[in-house]
């Protein structure tokens, strides 16, 4: 790990200086429920209202009781929804009169911003114009009226489609599903939040199993922080405790929510991490031995994997100071690292282009015990081969390739003294039983496209395509009952066609007159990035299976290489675009657009 002072981050910038996101993390589990005070005197109430109806014996005394307890009960939800300006809950003092009773005071700025985050999560705001104290199930309610007689008994329908969506949300086998199943319960319940017995309005089983299939969405993305935070907040709400893996999960989704990861990004992760490193203090005075405790929530202990996570975010923020604190944090810890641990910072030695950084981190797990395994080693063919070191990229393959289909030759230059290279001068260790997986294939692809090599990049892609996909999940062949060969994937043509955009030139020009002997005996050069090729490569890409859709970009770079290759034969790119349009549908906006234009002009017809 690296060392390092940490004074130079700063995690706790002032409010007003911070982005809104940034609060919302900031205050995300902020507790907003009614004090203990107010849960004891609400039991009180509800022991008189029985010991009175005991006493007198009237069914229709015992059903006021029973009214006027859930009103209470139902009002202390409300004004937990309610807008931070109301400072004051009407309740009812034993004598029969009304009282006020003060209530607990709020952050200003809380309830916005743990709106927002609904909000943005899809959730439909209740506040503002849609006053929880107005919205009511009740067709005929008419507004302004006592909370405690405007607040009915939920009709038997609502409770049965209530129970539906509950059921629905806890049998959900996808995000979609299961979001949709608890928007709907967040909208349509909305005037409480949990009964007397602190059984929440959503439950606990319920809101971790949609936590569960939150935190198994990938990729990360805002919308899912933003979904995950918000069920997460309604666990906290409700009186019920967070386990790690969902902190571990809102970590990892805080640093990864946009494609591109900042300081920033890394800041609202340590947000997170203090939260549930935090010990939340209880609110119970302890004054009524009688009354039930308030649920003792406490604070989770990390795991490695939370630092881990940890120092991924950092690593990908390219920032050394993140680093820095994210390593002093996992030395503060006492927790030894493991080999995702180390293989974390691969990322940051790759993009930040030390080498050094790499061989020092493969030197560590062997020390350790550690074996880099496949992912390690294919982050390691990125690496040397995103930093110009593409003959050791390729030696990397060798040796794979080795283990799936043993070479035959000896000599200066046979297997074994690749495998000796790579242990003795690179530190890295490759087992006899690695062999290739589609990441290899096509980290390899995109490593020679964009340094040129043309044939190698297709000499991998023809690998690929005859290899057997032995993968975990991978399909099999029902006649042969025999693993799938590897079909070619979007990702592996888009390196190709860039490598096409980045090295293709245009055509020769044919020689019409007989020049010097020296210029007729005088070879020519043959540029490999040709249109024959790229030809080639273009049939194969229209052969591609009739549910793989291509995005905009790989569409702009298909045109841009025959462009390039062509020498602007506008002709050539018409055919080319219809082409496209026909294949794949077409309809495309932004500069695929107006490239539309340059190439059919402004009155010419394309293929739409």
């Amino acid at each position: 790990m690296l060392a390092g002072s940490t004074s130079s981050i700063r995690l706790s910038p002032a409010s007003s200086q911070v982005s809104c996101w940034l609060r919302q993390v900031q205050q995300l589990f902020a507790l907003r429920q009614a004090t203990s005070r107010t849960f004891q005197v609400h039991r009180r109430i509800h022991a008189a209202h029985m010991m009175k109806g005991r006493a007198q014996g009237e069914v229709s005394c015992a059903v006021s009781e029973r009214k006027a307890d859930d009103a209470l009960v139902r009002n202390a939800a409300l004004a937990d929804h309610s807008d931070t300006t109301i400072q004051q809950t009407r309740v009812l003092k034993l004598s029969g009169q009304d009282g006020l009773m003060p209530r607990a005071p709020l952050p200003t700025d809380e309830s916005r911003d743990v709106e927002a985050i609904h909000i943005h999560a899809g959730i439909r705001s209740t506040h503002g114009q849609q006053n929880p104290y107005r919205h009511h199930p009740n067709p005929h309610y008419t507004g302004h009226q006592n909370p405690i007689d405007s607040l009915e008994e939920t009709p038997p329908d609502r409770l049965k489609t209530r129970q539906e969506l509950l059921d629905s949300l806890l049998k959900a086998t996808s995000v979609t599903d299961g979001w949709e199943a608890y928007r709907t319960l967040t909208v349509m319940f909305p005037h409480h939040i949990h009964h007397l017995s602190r059984v929440p309005k959503i439950p606990q089983r319920h809101l971790h199993h949609l936590a569960r299939l939150l935190a198994s969405t990938k990729p990360r993305t805002r919308t899912l922080f933003l979904r995950l935070s918000a069920v997460l907040t309604m666990l906290h709400r409700s009186g019920c405790r967070i386990y790690l893996w969902e902190w571990n999960a809102l970590l990892d989704c805080a640093g990864k929510r946009w494609r591109k990861c900042s300081l920033e990004d890394y800041k609202a992760a340590v947000e997170v991490f203090n939260k549930m490193t935090t010990p939340w203090p209880s609110e119970n005075p302890g004054d009524d031995e009688n009354l039930a405790a308030e649920p003792d929530l406490g604070h989770v202990q990390p795991d490695i994997i939370t630092y881990t996570t940890l120092l991924y975010i950092a690593g990908r923020s390219l920032d050394p100071s993140a680093i820095r604190h994210a390593s002093n944090l996992l030395r503060a810890s006492g927790l030894p690292p493991n080999r995702i641990t180390h293989l974390s910072l691969l990322y940051y030695y790759t993009r930040t282009k030390q080498l050094s950084g790499v061989r020092s981190t493969l030197q560590k797990m062997r020390e350790q015990g550690f074996e880099p395994g496949l992912d390690g080693i294919n982050a390691c063919i990125w690496a040397y081969a995103r930093n110009g070191h593409i003959d050791v990229a390729s030696t990397i393959y060798r040796v794979l390739r080795h283990n799936l289909q043993p070479e035959l030759d000896v000599g200066e230059y046979d297997i074994e003294a690749a495998v000796n290279y790579l242990l003795d001068v690179e530190g890295i260790a490759i087992r006899g039983d690695i062999i290739p997986d589609e990441i290899t294939y096509t980290s390899l692809i995109q490593a020679f496209a964009y340094h040129g090599q043309i044939m190698k990049a297709l000499h991998v892609f023809v690998d690929m395509l005859s290899t057997p996909n032995r993968e975990p999940k991978a399909p099999i062949n029902q006649q042969t009952g025999e693993p799938s060969l590897y079909q070619p994937t979007l990702a592996a043509f888009r390196g190709i066609f860039l490598g096409f955009a980045r090295h293709a030139q245009k055509p020769l020009p044919l020689r019409s007159t007989p020049g010097s002997l020296s210029e007729r005996l005088r070879p020519i050069q043959k540029n490999d990035w040709n249109l024959e090729n790229l030809h080639q490569v273009f049939k194969a890409f229209m052969n591609l299976p009739a549910d793989v859709m291509p995005n905009e970009r790989l569409i702009f770079w298909i045109l841009v290489s025959f462009s390039k290759a062509s020498g602007n034969d506008a002709g050539k790119l018409r055919k080319v675009f219809l082409q496209l349009e026909q294949r794949f549908g077409g309809g495309w906006g932004g500069r695929l657009e107006r490239l539309r234009k340059d190439i059919f002009g402004d009155n010419g017809s394309g293929g739409q």
